[in-house]
């Protein structure tokens, strides 16, 4: 048995599933797989988007003749090298470990059981063929491809034996005495396109059923899109889950239930009524519908004990362990900027959203990414309109005190005016009249002509103009604006 060795570990909790592991099962979860079966096969038929086509998809796996077809908990020892790579931040398809830190990662009991477990499943998946027949995604291709490989190209393991030696003869080296597997390519190349998705592994561990772990995996990467989701009873519960092919649909029925019962008091799915889970669609014909009940354990843990920051990321898909270790590492503003930029992009049905929303605005506040343009923060919007609010109201308070001050002057001015006006005799305002008539512009003498007779209003407007003008010639004023 290995001696623990101290590792670095993440500074956060930080898990991740790979989107093509999480779509067809990697190993039968039936009770017994006969000694003498070799081969797995899953297929399904989906419509294909981008080639505007149905896609009949299959997945066949093949096993050695020595250690044979892979079981529940081999599936359960990948999902668990996923997380060790991802401690590394996959920066190499070799990662080096040891068998303690793979069964305390995985929940399993520390005991010799557990680490000739973990050797045995790691021969059993290098002797173990995958053939995807347009079944494999390719991010960088965004299509279904085929694809053919062992998931692990190398294995070492380690015995207490070997660690010793090791550590005498490479002193100084950090990786001595560990354990060490190597991905193949093609799982690798996916690792670094980034077709990835989070997986809460506390949550994982919890569930003691592997069906209801395996619905798990399967309906979290499918609840990207769509809260409430209908399959095909057979195709979900034998092409994704990895139920026995000879189950008839009452035995598959009875098969799901308590692991759909389990993910329900779990708070992952929304309970239903078995006449609503399970509805006759035909003869012969089931459908199963599955409904992510994202509010019930997000409410039931975040309420009491959390920040309301925590509970906007958990109801955009974030786990709460990941939630709550965003919001202890990261500024508010960043995880509040993010989390407004994620809800603008969906809502404009943007592409780098489309697969997998929460992994985005993970990956975003993570690493900060600027922002798009013609995308702004209500934060920064109310700060606009602020400044735009306040450049308004003092644009109109200069506004009212020039005219607070013409009006002023106005005033001043006309108190000169009507002085120097009323200071003259009726003899003198007549004489006074006349000479300013002769003054004035022609077209405003014309018309005081024109309106001498009636003395309308038009008349009184000009008047009063022509002998101002003049009061300001004669008491040398500017004449008005």
């Amino acid at each position: 048995m290995e001696e623990a060795i101290p590792t670095s570990t993440a500074k956060r909790a930080s898990y991740r599933d790979e989107m093509n592991f999480a779509e067809f099962p990697l190993a039968s979860i039936s009770d017994r797989i006969p000694d003498n079966q070799k081969t797995l096969t899953f297929t399904d038929t989906i419509f294909d988007q981008g080639a505007n086509k149905p896609v009949t998809r299959t997945l066949t796996i093949s096993a050695s003749d020595e250690y044979g077809l892979p079981t529940a908990l081999d599936d359960e020892v990948i999902l668990g090298l996923i997380q060790l790579t991802n401690q590394g931040q996959f920066e190499s398809r070799k990662v080096h470990f040891t068998r303690y830190e793979l069964i305390k990662l995985l929940g399993w009991r520390v005991e010799s059981k557990s680490y000739a477990r973990i050797s045995e499943s790691l021969k059993r998946w290098l002797g173990v063929t995958l053939y995807y027949d347009k079944a494999w995604w390719s991010k960088d291709e965004q299509c279904w491809v085929s694809e053919n490989f062992h998931i692990l190209d190398q294995v070492t393991i380690f015995d207490k034996e070997r660690r010793e030696r090791r550590l005498k003869t490479k002193k100084g080296d950090n990786e001595a005495g560990r354990s060490s597997f190597v991905w193949n390519e093609v799982v690798y190349e996916s690792f670094q396109a980034g077709y990835l998705k989070q997986i809460d592994m506390d949550f994982y561990k919890s569930l003691k059923s592997s069906i209801a772990k395996r619905i798990y995996r399967f309906l979290d990467k499918r609840f990207y899109k769509r809260e409430k989701l209908v399959f095909d009873m057979q195709e979900f519960a034998l092409e994704h889950i990895g139920l026995n092919r000879s189950y008839h649909n009452g035995e598959i029925k009875r098969r799901l239930t308590p692991a759909v019962k389990e993910l329900e008091e779990k708070g992952f799915l929304e309970k239903l009524p078995p006449s609503k889970r399970f509805q006759r669609q035909g003869r012969g014909k089931w459908s199963i519908t599955c409904v992510r009940a994202k509010s019930t354990l997000v409410k039931k843990e975040i309420i009491a004990n959390d920040s309301p920051l925590v509970h906007d990321l958990a109801e955009r898909g974030i786990t709460l362990v990941t939630a709550r270790a965003l919001v202890e590492t990261f500024p508010e503003n960043t995880i509040k900027e993010k989390i407004e930029l994620v809800d603008w992009l969906v809502k404009n049905s943007d592409q780098r959203v489309s697969n997998n929303p929460a992994g985005y605005l993970y990956r975003a506040i993570e690493e900060d990414y600027a922002l798009p343009q013609g995308f702004e923060t209500k934060e920064r919007k109310r700060e606009r309109e602020e400044k735009k609010r306040k450049e308004e109201e003092l644009r109109k308070t200069k506004e009212a005190k020039k005219e607070k001050r013409i009006a002023a002057k106005q005033s001043s001015e006309r108190e000169l005016l009507d002085s120097f006006w009323n200071g003259l005799t009726e003899d003198e305002k007549a004489e006074f009249e006349d000479e300013a008539v002769k003054l004035a512009d022609k077209f405003l003498s014309e018309q005081y002509r024109k309106g001498r007779g009636d003395q309308g209003l038009l008349f009184k407007t000009v008047r009063q103009s022509i002998i101002d003008s003049h009061i300001r010639r004669k008491l040398q004023l500017p004449e008005a604006a």
